[in-house]
């Protein structure tokens, strides 16, 4: 399949990335070399790929006889450093830095949403902010011996033909890149045995196996009559509103006239896991229909999962920023549209068209820019601590931010150094075929599934990659992952369950050149019922003091690609109004 093609300043640029070419791995975590910084603050470009090269031979420490990379991914902070627990405005003197800058919109936060804002919005006068030292967020990946893998979001649904979405792939090229992942060629293994016809009941009770051809016909029902979130304006969205008032579970229940066998209720309950952290037993039904129905049009998957995505959006606005370049503002170089390594710490509305944001760059030093409106593109926890007198300001919209709530989840990328040839996608890890629910959760980490990493690469290789998800679905999951003691205990539970699902590729331990943990603290908004139902995912969409926007996937708590780019797409006309 086609490559991308990226001319001018992009190309170049991608052509000089040493990290994207077999960058450093870190050998401790208390050390962060920072490179040099451009004059605005921000990490040299071309270290800011969405997809990080690694040492073809990376070095390794190790837990339960397999080889870990020594430290967190993602989230890679030690305890100390952690972000927004702490004073983030230590101005030098106690003075903030006035705007040196005049920009028409500032985009804070550089996952998905914010690069699809910039993208989006890429002909006004924008800079995007992005926390840590390279874009992408959970959508990010790294590359191992030319193979391409996420470190957490990992594909997107096939687009409607027509769609907004299915234009933009299209404008972005990925619709030549990808390779088609019909949901029905997933296995299941229970009790260590990869069962065929698993979804058709084969070798169950003839009541069980009604149970499975009810739900395929609820399954069916939901197809047909697809519950569109974010809601379609003008549309009857009253019948979405009112399945938003249960859960996933008690619709299921409602609708299916035999017992749910443990077994179905188990597969069920591990996709609401690894998709929404969250159980079927306290998902939205609203949000769960949303995402099971969507799978059987099948999915796109790109080398590199999610991070092919965003390495298309970041290569397009790259492309624009060299053929459009920001004003010099009396200094050489000029100034960046993409600023990562710039984590913002103060946004506050002046008056109704001008917005200061205050960040600290990548070498230490505060900055501020003016900007006509700003755009928050991270989760509503850091809004929280970004926006100035935000409860003062609105008490009934900071009330509102706080009815958002996430959990954590761990990606363990198995690099292998044999091919294990896999023709499906992902495969669902059952156990005994009886999975917790409720209070039942908080001692549940184990891994949910493993999907072929490599799924889409382009070429031949002698090697693969294994990506295993670990949803922690405990409300106080976060803390378990805080200490920088926890690494270990997480990196011997995981090589523990290693054994057991990699037999079943025929993989041994001899196979596995390194396992490497990527931590993700607060990515997963948890969609929980009533909060399409009661209006609050709409209120979360009303500007603040008309100048500050919310474009994300917490706007609708539903953790989905098409959520970001649907909000970005959404909101554009009435951001970009009078610019």
């Amino acid at each position: 399949r086609r490559t991308f093609v990226v001319n001018g300043f992009a190309a170049l640029t991608i052509g000089l990335l040493a990290s994207r070419a077999g960058g450093l791995t870190r050998l401790a975590p208390s050390f962060s070399p920072r490179p040099p910084c451009d004059p605005d603050g921000a990490a040299p470009i071309g270290t800011t790929h969405p997809v990080r090269g690694i040492r073809p031979n990376p070095e390794s420490v190790y837990f339960g006889g397999y080889p870990f990379h020594n430290w967190w991914l993602g989230d890679d902070w030690v305890f100390k450093d952690m972000p927004f627990h702490g004073d983030e405005r230590r101005y030098p003197n106690g003075i903030a830095p006035e705007p040196t800058e005049n920009v028409d919109i500032a985009i804070i936060g550089g996952g998905l949403s914010g690069l699809a804002c910039a993208y989006l919005y890429r002909q006004h006068h924008t800079v995007l902010f992005e926390m840590r030292d390279r874009f992408g967020g959970v959508a990010a990946g790294e590359s191992w011996r030319g193979n391409d893998y996420s470190m957490g979001g990992a594909y997107f649904i096939t687009p409607d033909e027509g769609s907004f979405l299915e234009r933009l792939y299209h404008r972005l090229g990925v619709d030549h890149n990808y390779r088609f992942s019909p949901s029905t060629d997933d296995p299941a293994v229970l009790n260590g045995a990869i069962q065929p016809g698993f979804w058709d009941g084969a070798g169950r009770t003839p009541q069980e196996q009604e149970a499975f051809r009810q739900y395929r016909l609820l399954v069916q029902r939901y197809v047909d009559q697809y519950p569109e979130i974010p809601l379609v304006a003008g549309e009857d969205n009253q019948w979405i509103r009112d399945l938003d008032q249960l859960t996933l579970k008690q619709h299921i229940t409602q609708n299916i006239t035999v017992p749910i066998p443990d077994v179905l209720a188990a597969a069920i309950q591990a996709y609401c896991f690894s998709s929404f952290n969250l159980g079927w037993e306290e998902l939205s039904a609203a949000s769960g229909w949303n995402f099971i129905a969507a799978e059987e049009f099948g999915r796109w998957v790109l080398p590199g999962g999610n991070a092919g995505l965003t390495t298309a959006l970041w290569e397009k606005v790259l492309e624009y920023d060299h053929s459009h370049p920001l004003p010099h503002a009396h200094r050489e170089p000029r100034p960046n549209r993409l600023r990562a390594g710039c984590p913002v710490v103060d946004v506050r509305s002046l008056s109704h068209n001008q917005v200061k944001v205050t960040y600290r760059g990548a070498d230490g030093v505060f900055r501020a820019v003016l900007a006509k409106k700003a755009v928050i593109c991270c989760p509503k926890h850091i809004c929280r601590n970004i926006i100035a007198d935000f409860q003062q300001i609105s008490p009934q919209q900071y009330a509102d931010n706080q009815a958002i709530n996430t959990n954590a989840y761990i990606v363990a990328n198995v690099l292998l150094n044999r091919r294990v040839n896999l023709h499906y996608y992902d495969m669902f890890l059952l156990g005994d075929g009886h999975y917790p629910e409720g209070a039942e959760t908080d001692d549940f980490r184990k891994i949910t599934d493993a999907l072929n990493g490599t799924f889409a690469r382009r070429g031949q290789h002698n090697t693969d990659v294994i990506t295993c998800y670990l949803p922690l679905s405990f409300a106080y999951s976060r803390f378990t992952l805080a200490l920088d003691t926890d690494f270990k205990t997480y990196a011997e539970s995981i090589a523990r369950q290693l054994d057991g699902f990699l037999g079943n590729l025929g993989v041994t331990r001899a196979d596995v050149a390194q396992v490497r943990l990527t931590r993700w603290g607060h990515s997963m908004p948890l969609a929980v019922p009533t909060l399409i139902a009661s209006g609050l995912c709409e209120r979360f969409r009303v500007p603040l003091q008309g100048n500050i926007y919310f474009v994300g996937q917490d706007n609708w708590a539903l953790p989905a690609v098409e959520t970001c780019l649907i909000e970005a797409e959404a909101q554009r006309q009435a951001i970009t109004a009078g610019l």
